[in-house]
């Protein structure tokens, strides 16, 4: 799911345009691997990319903050400092 879409203004130089269309690809494609909407317990552990971020929350009600690696999603277990 796409939380944004930032779109590039348009250039008359065409060789001008495209680079700032592909600086505008690029914040997107950021845009969207660290924000994947609503946090969820069915995650695939196959989607997404290295360097990608999530939160996920967990069956038993506690959070991880994961990232995606080479080998597979690394994590990191979170705890609230006030509920």
């Amino acid at each position: 799911m796409s939380i944004s879409k930032k779109r590039a203004p348009r250039i008359d130089d065409a060789q001008l345009n495209r680079v700032i269309s592909k600086i505008y690809d690029d914040l997107n494609e950021l845009i969207n691997a660290v924000n994947k909407g609503d946090v969820s317990t069915n995650i695939d552990n196959y989607l997404g990319k290295e360097g990608d971020l999530r939160l996920v929350k967990e069956s038993d009600g506690t959070y991880e903050i994961q990232g995606k690696t080479k080998e597979g999603w690394s994590f990191v277990k979170t705890e609230f400092k006030q509920k």
